[in-house]
């Protein structure tokens, strides 16, 4: 893995969720990462409820890079913040999901966001599309720094509300190969 810069803003008595060893920094300072996060909305979007969602509870319309901006805080608040940083991020979109609810305007039917099969196809695509971005924009990661990367974000899986045990543990078993 080619050595990068950390971008800052780390308590030094505090190594917050991961800490400078981790693939998950490494893999997050990348230039790359920005492509990510936009690959990643592109693809939770493809999930009907989680379509709703964004069309029924944001300001998308008025603010497309809002979503895309909020995104990219969480990532550095748990990516590099301290895990106080860390843990506040994590209330802040379980507060969220927990207030709003989608309504299906064929069924009538009413959807939490935070229901765990929506925050597992939220966070799968954030975890394959990061991973995919930084890959193919040719950082150099092996098999094992990838399911390393991918356990790692079982942390962040778990502070938005969804059982770490619950996401995937692996490349294979998330289906995230690029």
């Amino acid at each position: 893995m080619r050595a990068l810069i950390h971008p800052g803003g780390q308590n030094p008595t505090d190594a917050g969720l991961f800490g400078p060893s981790s693939v998950t920094w490494h893999l997050h300072a990348d230039p790359a990462m920005w492509i990510g996060g936009i690959s990643a909305l592109h693809l939770q979007a493809l999930h009907p409820i989680a379509a709703l969602g964004i069309a029924q509870n944001s300001s998308f319309e008025e603010d497309p890079f809002g979503r895309l901006v909020g995104t990219g805080s969480f990532i550095v608040a748990t990516t590099w913040g301290t895990r106080d940083q860390a843990e506040r991020a994590g209330a802040r979109v379980r507060a969220v999901h927990e207030r709003l609810r989608i309504r299906d305007p064929k069924s009538g039917k009413s959807h939490r966001l935070d229901a765990p099969d929506l925050l597992l196809w939220v966070h799968c695509a954030l975890v394959r599309s990061n991973l995919h971005a930084v890959l193919r924009g040719g950082l150099n990661v092996t098999d094992q720094q990838a399911d390393r990367y991918v356990r790692e974000q079982r942390r962040t899986a778990a502070l938005v509300g969804l059982p770490a045990a619950d996401a995937p543990g692996s490349v294979a078993d998330g289906a995230y190969g690029a």
